[in-house]
């Protein structure tokens, strides 16, 4: 399958390293808020929990990871010496990060380390507040919220297909490192390739289930021109996955192969 392979988180964060330009950091921070949550370690029990700081040059710094496995290694290896109360592990709805930012002024947080570890960077809070408006949007007209408004009766499902068609790529995760095959996953007891309308969808799928790089820089996330995917679907079919499961997750839909294919076509 001919594909075009995103960088990983860890790739974006090893060049702003390397070369800290302009357009390597917005590049990354493009990435870090395509997701659709981050984790952040909680202290304490009750409402209004602090959250996990560490100090840098004198100055508090917020511990923000990109996926929860990173926060709980973290919680239970180098931190777990460093906290003397109980802790956890909290998800933040990306979607909902601009108001997370204003409550963290309590705090006297001025700046956010993402990944504490190999692959980690630094931002002053205010390039993140900054970053929130340039690259966190809601899109009435998207694919998600066509689903959703399918589900209450107010679209129809042709208009999901029309959308989902006229894209300009899909997105696969690979099912191994550096290997042209996308995930197949076993759902509704049939074979079902999984497939993204965005890349925000997929690397947030790949990052989630720990497989978009996290020990390694190698990435799993495939673009592909519709017309080439529809071409290799048609070759799944014939090797008996069944059908398609677009967007995995709350606004995710199913179609068979066949009636995808030839709808495509």
């Amino acid at each position: 399958m001919v594909r075009h392979v995103r960088r990983t988180i860890n790739q974006l964060i090893q060049e702003h390293e390397d070369m800290p330009t302009r357009q390597s950091r917005d590049e990354l921070l493009s990435a870090i808020f395509d997701l659709t949550a981050w984790y952040i370690i909680e202290l304490g029990e009750g409402e209004d929990r602090p959250p996990c700081i560490t100090w840098e040059e004198g100055q508090p710094v917020l511990l923000i990871f990109t996926d929860e496995g990173r926060a709980n290694r973290a919680l239970n290896t180098w931190l777990e010496d460093r906290i003397d109360t109980i802790s956890s592990v909290r998800r933040v709805r990306v979607a909902e990060i601009s108001d997370f930012f204003k409550d963290l002024a309590q705090w006297g947080i001025s700046s956010i380390r993402f990944n504490h570890g190999p692959w980690s960077v630094n931002f002053p809070l205010e390039h993140a507040v900054e970053a929130a408006a340039l690259f966190s949007h809601f899109d009435s007209d998207s694919i998600d919220q066509l689903v959703d408004r399918a589900l209450q009766g107010t679209a129809i499902e042709e208009d999901i297909w029309e959308r989902v068609c006229d894209l300009p790529s899909w997105y696969f995760v690979s099912d191994v490192a550096e290997s042209d095959d996308p995930l197949i996953w076993i759902m509704h007891d049939e074979p079902c390739v999984l497939v993204f309308t965005d890349a925000r969808q997929a690397r947030s799928y790949a990052v989630e289930h720990g497989l978009e790089g996290c020990t390694t820089d190698v990435g799993r996330l495939i673009e592909v021109d519709p017309e080439v995917a529809v071409k290799y679907l048609e070759g799944l079919a014939c090797r008996g996955v069944s059908g398609a499961m677009f967007n995995h997750g709350p606004f995710g839909f199913y179609t068979p192969l066949g009636k995808l294919c030839s709808r495509a076509a």
